[in-house]
């Protein structure tokens, strides 16, 4: 299509989106926004290049997506509000966090760059633009209810913070591989930006990284994008138990060279076995928690699955079982962001 068509067609669609009722009212202002930049682009004299228009036109097709996602009710809030704790760990600039689910099984994290192009391209845009950066999650549809399943998006944000600030690329400056093919360079830069993900998930949700890699994929090999899966849990065994070697003192050191956080536990395992075995959910005390009920859920699954679980999962539909102890981790996650909730409005 056109790109003047598209951005009509797409202001029309954020105009009747902004009318939803949000949760979060910072993404009805970007919206907002949106929608009074794409009215400058098509009626500013003189017009913008088409191009502009046409790259503009895709950076609002893609946050219409995930703004639409983050309007319904089907919306993973759960998971959206875990990972606003861990990207404040590491990202200075205010950040809004908008959901899209993908009817793939694709988990990802990547920024959005819409008022970064404005800025940059459409300087005859007379208003002012929102300050925070958009950060885009992909959560697969049939795990929307499904948090312990969604422990990878730790893994992603690993991902995210790497290439963000080039992280791995510096430990080729530290820890160079000389002689080495282009090929191979490239094969090692992917493996080292799978362990320092791995690592950086390890972080947060503990031994629970190693059952979503498990759950995923237990058997996949050394491959040019990824090590074999057995290698990436080895290496994260080796940090949970407090080990030193050297992969992990390189990644520590570019951390450090940006002036960065080290990798280093920020969980707390809550003992979730009373409240679950009661079917209630657990009362988490801090963010600690939030992140560590990620780790209590998968191994309070694996004690069901080797027998030894509480009575109502005896005989038991495995899926029923499964769900309900998702479900018991979402309540409980969503209890402690009400909690949160209040106690910000009473300050």
């Amino acid at each position: 299509m056109h790109p003047r068509t598209d951005l009509a067609l797409l202001a029309e669609s954020l105009a009747h989106l902004s009318k939803t009722p949000y949760f979060n009212r910072a993404i009805e202002k970007h919206t907002h926004a949106l929608v009074e930049v794409i009215r400058h682009a098509l009626t500013v004299s003189p017009p913008y290049d088409e191009e502009i228009l046409r790259s503009f036109a895709d950076k609002v097709w893609t946050c219409h997506r995930y703004l639409q996602g983050s309007t319904t009710k089907e919306a993973p809030y759960e998971i959206e509000y875990c990972m606003r704790h861990a990207i404040s760990d590491w990202l200075t600039d205010p950040c809004l966090v908008t959901t899209a689910l993908t009817d793939e099984k694709d988990f990802h994290l990547k920024p959005g760059d819409p008022w970064d192009f404005v800025a940059k391209t459409m300087d005859r845009y007379p208003g002012s633009l929102p300050k925070e950066k958009l950060i885009f999650i992909g959560v697969p549809r049939i795990y929307k209810h499904m948090p312990l399943f969604c422990a990878a998006l730790y893994h992603e944000l690993g991902h995210f913070v790497d290439l963000a600030r080039n992280v791995t690329d510096v430990t080729f400056l530290t820890h160079p591989v000389n002689g080495a093919s282009d090929r191979v360079q490239e094969l090692i830069q992917n493996h080292r930006r799978e362990h320092f993900a791995d690592l950086f998930a390890a972080c947060y949700v503990g031994s629970g990284i190693i059952d979503s890699l498990d759950a995923i994929n237990p058997l996949a090999e050394h491959s040019p994008t990824h090590p074999a899966t057995k290698t990436r849990i080895d290496v994260i065994r080796g940090f949970l138990a407090g080990e030193e070697f050297d992969e992990l003192t390189m990644y520590q050191n570019a951390l450090n060279k940006f002036g960065m956080p080290p990798l280093e536990k920020r969980y707390s395992v809550p003992a979730i076995e009373a409240s679950f075995n009661d079917i209630r959910p657990h009362n988490l005390t801090d963010a600690a928690e939030l992140h560590g009920i990620m780790a209590a859920g998968w191994s309070y699954l694996g004690k069901i699955k080797s027998g030894g679980g509480p009575k109502w999962t005896v005989g038991g539909n495995q899926l029923d079982v499964i769900r309900i102890v998702n479900d018991l981790t979402e309540k409980s996650i969503r209890n402690a962001s009400i909690r949160h909730l209040w106690e910000e409005a009473s300050k």
